[in-house]
């Protein structure tokens, strides 16, 4: 993790304290999960990760081999609205079913009422329809239980 991120894990935690989040929950990719660590630390809370809120998938096979195949497939899922066009399939995973796998995990833990999510922007905005960057937060609403989602 850099000094940076460092930092705003460290405002992050001083923004959350005393505000009832009850259970920090993390995507396995090592820059959330360095943040969750750092948030779980610093609150004194128990930390659990979840593969399904990994980031969206460029490549559904999960082959590609760089970085420009899974930006072209991110200028493709843009165009194409976040969704496969009628009758037709991608590599790329739809927003749709980012966002079932995501909920899905979610349901597991909304009864907590109290739960800070360290993950993905694409996984952030697919769900809120809200864009954040590192460190900030977005309220999100499933099933009646509320979460508080930031992006590592």
């Amino acid at each position: 993790m850099s000094p940076k991120g460092i930092a705003e894990a460290e405002e992050a935690v001083q923004r959350l304290r005393g505000t009832g989040v009850r259970l920090v929950l993390s995507s396995p990719i090592t820059r959330a999960l360095q943040t969750a660590a750092l948030l779980s630390r610093g609150l004194d809370l128990p930390l659990a990760v979840e593969f399904d809120l990994h980031e969206w998938l460029p490549d559904l096979s999960q082959s590609y081999d760089s970085v420009a195949v899974a930006l072209a497939a991110a200028r493709e899922m843009d165009q194409c609205g976040g969704e496969w066009p009628q009758g037709e399939s991608r590599q790329w995973e739809p927003l749709s079913s980012m966002r079932k796998r995501v909920q899905a995990t979610l349901r597991r833990y909304m009864h907590l009422d109290g739960v800070i999510v360290v993950c993905h922007g694409t996984v952030i905005s697919g769900l809120t329809g809200e864009v954040v960057g590192c460190s900030q937060q977005v309220i999100y609403r499933l099933d009646g239980g509320l979460a508080t989602f930031m992006q590592s």
